[in-house]
């Protein structure tokens, strides 16, 4: 493969084992860890799950192309996007991960869903929604950033509403969210009647309170809900995560030097 061109205050990164490659603003929003432990979280508890995925608000198409092109979800996954300009990197990131077919970009609002996608048509939805409230703080004069990181256009349940839509009963939405927002997410979910199955607290260390939290929802299907050991961020593994954060972003030694 020739040199990769790169638009005007553009980066290329790589994260993860299987070399997934993004294209990024070098002063906009840029992917976070939440991406990477969103896609190993819904590939693994939604192993149950068959059927199209579909990502809302996929930005620069981190999550998606993890979860086919790292964790193995058959797919196809939509990767839906609002913002053209995020939407067109998403595209061409698609093309450079040789992913044409199993990752699918589509430009649009996820508040226009039911426009946008047919009632029931998906087994899995995943959304690394905005964390912040539109009324919470100073919202970033950078608009991309703002739309990626505020709620200024779309809200939780914007997001629980899209996946309600989309999903077929049954199928599941995996969501992450600050901890602090752990009793409205879960209410938010309940009010749609997306049945919490699966929770899972992020730790940045062992001793530390959590900052995240993921959570896999079921439509309609109430099993009961199963709480998962903490997952801790940092601690004595490779580039000083844990051996668990490790194994999901480093390629093994042995694999590197081609033992």
């Amino acid at each position: 493969m020739g040199p990769v061109r790169l638009e005007d205050g553009e980066t290329l990164d790589s994260i993860g084992t299987a070399d997934v490659r993004v294209f990024q603003r070098r002063t906009g929003y840029r992917f976070t860890l939440d991406a990477v432990l969103l896609a190993h979280f819904a590939a693994t508890e939604g192993q149950d799950l068959p059927g199209p995925v579909l990502e809302l608000g996929a930005g620069s198409g981190v999550v998606s192309l993890l979860l086919v092109k790292q964790f193995g979800v058959a797919g196809p996954v939509d990767a839906l996007e609002l913002q053209p300009a995020v939407h067109e990197r998403l595209t061409r990131a698609v093309a450079l991960n040789g992913c044409e077919g199993r990752v699918r970009p589509v430009l649009g609002d996820l508040r226009q869903a039911r426009s946008l996608f047919t009632s029931g048509a998906y087994g899995q939805v995943v959304s690394n929604p905005p964390f912040r409230r539109a009324e919470a703080g100073v919202v970033s004069p950078d608009a991309e950033r703002a739309v990626s990181k505020s709620e200024v256009a779309c809200d939780a349940p914007s997001v629980v509403a899209a996946a309600r839509h989309a999903l077929r009963p049954g199928g599941g939405v995996s969501l992450v969210y600050p901890a602090a927002r752990l009793a409205e997410v879960l209410g938010v979910l309940a009010s749609a009647r997306l049945f919490p199955r699966v929770l899972r607290a992020v730790h940045a260390r062992v001793d530390a309170p959590a900052t995240r939290f993921l959570v896999q929802a079921l439509r309609d299907q109430d099993r009961g809900l199963s709480v998962r050991a903490p997952l801790i961020v940092h601690g004595e593994g490779p580039g000083g995560y844990s051996a668990e954060v490790a194994a999901l972003m480093d390629v093994p030694l042995a694999e590197r030097n081609g033992g």
